[in-house]
């Protein structure tokens, strides 16, 4: 339990390093500083317990990558269904991948790549309308529930699916 401690403790302090003072900067400032890093540590210290003790490892270490792996899927998701309705869905004309790759710090074929027709379908039914080439488009029922978006077209042969 000791050792535990010890890693989270540590880890917090990688994670949070206690702030270097700015020349010329003002002691109450950097005193203030200070502060706001050691609670942001404290608080971290807290997740990091609790993460660890959840864990089945109850590994802090593995906990808090495990926690980061996710936090970058959620990303890469969001990433994906942002690219594919400026490519797909706005109008009059779509956004251009130079713009997009560049926002998103990917490459253009990253982005000309980065979603599929799986994500199309999500994106129409979750705004209620076709995509601008009119290959899906979201199916509402006669009571006005929205259902999911099927095709109107054939599937992309060899899309990654989810």
């Amino acid at each position: 339990m000791q050792r535990m401690k010890e890693i989270i403790e540590e880890l917090a302090r990688v994670l949070i390093p206690e702030p270097a003072k700015e020349p010329g900067e003002d002691t109450h400032d950097y005193a203030e500083r200070a502060k706001k890093a050691r609670e942001a540590r404290m608080a971290l210290i807290g997740e990091l317990t609790m993460a660890a003790q959840a864990s089945p490892t109850e590994d802090p270490v593995l906990a808090r990558l495990e926690e980061l792996a996710a936090q970058r899927k959620e990303i890469q998701r969001q990433v994906r269904l942002i690219t594919t309705y400026a490519r797909e869905f706005v109008r009059p004309e779509p956004y251009r991948l130079r713009a997009l790759a560049r926002a998103a710090g990917l490459s253009i074929s990253t982005i000309r790549t980065a979603y599929d027709m799986e994500d199309k379908i999500l994106v129409a039914t979750r705004i209620g309308r076709k995509d601008t080439k009119d290959t899906v488009h979201p199916i509402v029922d006669d009571q006005g529930w929205r259902l999911p978006a099927r095709r109107t077209s054939a599937p992309e042969p060899g899309g990654p699916q989810e």
